[in-house]
């Protein structure tokens, strides 16, 4: 199973990735013990993040500051139109602020790397955020996420705090209600240093703290799987296309008081049991994948160089990582998808494409087989270049 997952499994080791499918996912958090010295805890330094805050203009939400004890609002620390004053920023960071970054892959090229990985494997849909937090200080009350989070602690410590929670599995942008939701029972209390990893649940409640004189810094990876109810959805919207009875209006006055219900009910059972078996999920899982394709946070480094850079028999290359590359038979013809744009290639290719496309580690020419002549297999590594389904190894 790692080697379908190997990103995620790699954020996770030692623990099994299976065992975390099987028992965590969902379920129950799960916190790896890190080391100062693994690559997990070099993801980004303070250095850059100092950088991307000083040196960028940024605008209000991309960038904000919470402050679980001191309420910090954005006129704060932006003028009247989100744009963010860094010396501002800077006074509430060392008042007790925690800075975030949001969408961070975007700045970060191997933070973008990682999620793009994810994203590939998963096929889920995925966000990275980093939180700055000054020593002894909590950027927010105990709360819960609508989303699954993976967090990489990077620099410095944090005590995370888990409660009871009453909320299972709330949906897709449901906002946590302070008012309406508080904390059970604390259930756990650990210890994040860097290099370490802590999976939450969503709907599970937690907080944080800085713990020591210096700065915590740590990235959180939101993962936003499809739900089933989405797939039912998605079912109903495409059988409502051929179906004229789920495009019917209700009966002219049935939301009256006087209305049969027991003929409602009936009609609506009877449109239901339809619709049950109507569904396939060979015909919801393309719109899913579509969708998937459409917001797929892509990561080609060196794609520009690639276009203008000569390739001969001897050059070396690899398959991108990142990127979700698919092909399927049309008819006399094949059909490459990479992240949702796709071309047509002669059928006479599909051994060496496929080749290409599978290869464990770099590759040259000569390694895709015999199937065509030398131009031919020339002409082929400079299209999969352009559609950037491999690269030039360097």
């Amino acid at each position: 199973m790692s080697e379908r997952f190997p990103t995620l499994a790699g954020l996770i080791a030692p623990h099994s990735l299976q065992h975390f499918l099987e028992h965590h996912w969902e379920r129950e958090h799960l916190h790896v013990l890190g080391r100062p010295d693994e690559a997990r805890a070099s993801l980004v330094s303070l250095e850059a993040v100092d950088a991307m805050l000083t040196t960028r203009v940024n605008r209000h939400p991309d960038v904000s500051v919470v402050n679980a004890t001191h309420p910090v609002e954005p006129e704060d620390y932006t003028d009247g139109e989100d744009l963010v004053d860094p010396i501002r920023v800077a006074r509430l960071f060392a008042a007790g602020g925690t800075i975030i970054i949001n969408n961070l892959d975007q700045y970060s090229p191997r933070v973008r790397a990682l999620v793009s990985q994810l994203e590939a494997e998963l096929r889920v849909h995925a966000q990275a955020n980093l939180y700055l937090t000054p020593g002894g200080a909590q950027g927010f009350a105990a709360h819960y996420d609508s989303h699954d989070v993976i967090l990489v602690q990077v620099i410095g410590q944090k005590q995370w705090r888990l409660y009871d929670s009453p909320k299972g599995l709330p949906m897709r942008g449901e906002r946590f209600d302070p008012a309406a939701t508080k904390p059970g029972e604390r259930t756990a209390e650990l210890l994040l240093q860097p290099g370490g990893v802590l999976y939450i649940p969503r709907g599970l409640m937690h907080d944080a703290v800085a713990v020591d004189d210096g700065p915590s810094m740590h990235v959180t990876i939101g993962l936003h799987a499809f739900r089933w109810s989405e797939v039912l959805l998605e079912s109903l919207a495409a059988q409502a296309i051929v179906d004229p009875d789920l495009r019917a209006g209700l009966p002219l006055g049935a939301l009256r008081s006087d209305a049969s219900v027991d003929a409602l009910r009936e009609a609506m059972r009877a449109r239901v049991d339809r619709l049950i078996d109507a569904m396939r999920w060979d015909d919801v899982s393309p719109r899913l994948l579509a969708q998937f394709d459409r917001d797929h946070k892509e990561h080609l480094p060196g794609l520009m160089i690639d276009a203008v850079t000569p390739i001969t028999a001897e050059t070396v290359f690899a398959r991108r990582g990142g990127v979700h590359a698919e092909v399927a038979l049309d008819g006399e013809a094949l059909v490459l998808t990479v992240d949702g744009r796709s071309t047509r290639w002669p059928a006479a290719v599909a051994p060496m494409l496929t080749a290409a496309l599978t290869h464990e580690g770099p590759f040259r020419m000569a390694d895709l087989g015999d199937d065509l002549d030398d131009p031919g297999k020339l002409t082929l590594l400079r299209r999969l270049l352009g559609e950037g389904a491999v690269s030039i190894a360097r």
